[in-house]
């Protein structure tokens, strides 16, 4: 399991009592941990949910299905990044936090943020100018010398401008996390900067033109005395002023919002869509998009056209072969740069091929109901113990006493097979029952109109198989290869009636078994133990429809969540056909996660069999993981055609 999945389905959490709290305007509410670095900035109503809903230690599951329960549950990617990144700042705990906190700097000097705003924005401005102006006089480095040089010199003046962004940030909060950042091109002196949203939006433009001021007044004045440094303060000044990461226009980008500048995002990656490389970039974009808007791509596009002036007055010799290269004449200089730029564009395009052609295959098989061959879980670790041990961690036998289970291991056969052996034929006479105690097999299933066949699933320790041929005295439904060397325990027909089915019954085996194999193959339960499958299903009712028989009637109130086990329905809005849905496909969660009322009707279109859950068990499945409650959200939404839950 991994930590993302155990912090949202099993991780019992509750808020930090050392927390801070800041409201700087009624429509944001700021909270940092006391010693922790990272802050968020929420809605009330989000607020109210980290602080109250878990007050006590909860897991996300038993919140998620309070608030839904008590309609004021947000959109569910809203919800989830909120834990993940409430988790992250130390707002929510899972394990009580060491005692004290590594104390704030103490600060001598003091800048108000609002002369300091408006006077680094004028010299800002005024540098621009002088750097724009001086153009023409830019050049690359004599000597190695002017590099180092203009080097030690941006450094100095990035440190510069995080010492008077502490003036500002002391002036109205805490300075903290003072530390040298050797970690990059330009190793400077560096604080939290981030800190100066607690004294609002003037405590952050001020900080912003702060921490920018310095090297850009360093670049103006290199540009016109010294231009040999140049090169290297103008990469100091492209390293403040990027539109990304924790620089310093990035900052500022922030401020310059009318709306708060919220710290979660409804696009937040979640797995398994982070293997999804065109989602995350997309997602990206619209993260880049919806938090700096489009003064942020303006003032992308002048931080690239920045970079591209810098880098051809600054390397002529380079840029002038590059740009030969591309014009069609020979190269002033070979380098080997338009072999080098040529590679990278194919290499670019490549890339972008494979991530396109990869997001079509993962969207296809997101929306498929079934997951059928490829609905392949994780290796399961073998059962440990004897006979008995083995069969108590099987879910069919958990309700058999010690005895009874003592005399089924008794009568079972220890069966060894290798990689490709088959174990039974699709067709023959039916007359074992196995039960799988270690490794993994393949069932397959023969085409119709074909002679060959195809794999449909796959089965690993814990779960059984053969009951069909045996309860219904009828040939293997399957055919069951062991696709890796596997060991199971094998008993007979008449073993198998004395022993398994004069004391669980025929219905309940054939049910439950059947049910669970089925739930294993749905695309947003593949990845369950057969135990937890096997858990569910319990709780599943069968339900058998007749032709033409309606289950949802529209407007009238619903208390089920319905499951298509085989055949044919029909969604309907009046006498509009809405969809055709087929097995593995669902119908009923609008109308429990929104209210009670049916949103279209439901007809079945042949005799079918749907698997029902009740309203409180349905929310139990789907705050269970956090992936099948995204997956249901998004497509009761499309359904819909609106939100299910709103952002308070």
């Amino acid at each position: 399991m991994t930590p993302q999945v155990e912090l949202l389905s099993s991780a019992k959490l509750r808020i930090n009592e050392r927390l801070l709290r800041g409201q700087p305007e009624p429509s944001a509410v700021i909270l940092r941990a006391v010693g922790g670095t990272r802050r968020l900035v929420v809605s009330p109503a989000q607020a109210d949910i980290l602080t109250e809903d878990f007050a006590e230690s909860k897991t996300v599951p038993e919140v998620l299905v309070r608030t839904i329960a008590e309609n004021r549950c947000p959109p569910l990617r809203e919800f989830y990044e909120l834990v993940v990144q409430a988790h992250a700042a130390g707002i929510l705990l899972g394990a009580p936090l060491p005692a004290g906190e590594p104390p704030a700097l103490r600060w001598p000097v003091r800048l108000s943020p609002g002369p300091a705003a408006f006077l680094t924005g004028t010299t800002a401005a005024i540098s621009a100018v002088f750097l724009a102006v001086a153009i023409p006089r830019w050049s690359g480095p004599a000597s190695w010398v002017d590099v180092v040089a203009g080097w030690a010199v941006a450094c100095l003046l990035l440190s510069l401008g995080q010492v008077l962004a502490a003036c500002a940030i002391a002036a109205s909060g805490e300075v903290r996390a003072s530390q040298v950042f050797w970690r990059t091109r330009f190793p400077h002196f560096r604080i939290d900067t981030a800190e100066a949203i607690m004294g609002g939006r003037t405590c952050e433009v001020a900080v912003a033109g702060l921490r920018a001021a310095p090297i850009l007044v360093g670049a103006a004045v290199a540009a016109w005395q010294a231009p040999g440094w140049l090169a290297a303060l103008c990469g100091g000044a492209i390293y403040v002023l990027a539109p990304f990461g924790h620089s310093a226009a990035r900052q500022w980008l922030a401020s310059r919002r009318k709306a708060p500048r919220y710290s979660i995002r409804t696009d937040f990656l979640f797995e398994p869509v982070r293997i999804d490389l065109w989602t995350r970039g997309a997602a990206r974009w619209r993260a880049f998009v919806s938090e700096f808007g489009w003064l942020g791509v303006a003032w992308t596009v002048i931080w690239v056209a920045w970079l591209y002036v810098a880098f051809t007055h600054c390397m002529p010799k380079t840029a002038a072969t590059i740009k030969a290269w591309l014009e069609g004449a020979p190269p002033p200089v070979h380098l080997g740069a338009e072999y080098l730029l040529l590679a990278a564009i194919a290499l670019g395009v490549l890339v972008w091929v494979w991530v396109a052609v990869k997001h079509w295959f993962l969207q296809r098989a997101w929306v498929k109901p079934l997951g059928g061959a490829g609905a392949r879980g994780p290796s399961r670790p073998p059962l440990a113990g004897d006979h008995a041990a083995m069969l108590a961690q099987v879910p069919l036998f958990h309700e058999l006493d010690e005895p009874s289970r003592v005399a089924l291991a008794t009568a079972m056969e220890l069966v060894v097979c290798g990689r490709r052996d088959v174990v039974v034929r699709e067709d023959d006479p039916g007359e074992d029952f196995y039960v799988i105690i270690e490794g993994e097999l393949e069932v397959r299933k023969r085409l119709p109109g074909k002679h060959h066949s195809a794999p449909i699933g796959w089965m690993g320790p814990g779960e059984c198989f053969g009951e069909i041929a045996l309860l219904e005295k009828t040939t293997r439904t399957a055919t069951i290869v062991a696709s890796r060397p596997t060991r199971l325990l094998k008993l007979g027909r008449r073993d198998f009636e004395q022993l398994v089915v004069a004391r669980i019954g025929t219905a309940p085996i054939r049910e439950l078994l059947q049910h669970a194999r089925f739930l294993g193959r749905l695309t947003f339960t593949a990845g369950w133990p057969f135990a937890e499958l096997v858990k569910f299903a319990r709780r599943c009712r069968s339900v058998h429809v007749d032709a033409d028989t309606a289950l949802l009637t529209q407007g009238e109130r619903n208390h089920w969540f319905y499951l298509i086990y085989d055949g044919a329905f029909e969604a309907r809005d009046g006498q509009r056909v809405l969809r055709r849905m087929g097995p593995g496909d669902y119908f009923g969660e609008i109308s429990l996660l929104e209210g009670w009322e049916a949103t279209a009707t439901v007809v079945a279109l042949e005799d079918s069999r749907c698997l029902s859950l009740s309203r409180n068990d349905f929310l139990e499945m789907f705050a269970r993981d956090f992936r099948i409650g995204l997956r249901i959200e998004a497509q009761a939404e499309k359904r819909l055609g609106g939100r299910v839950f709103a952002s308070r």
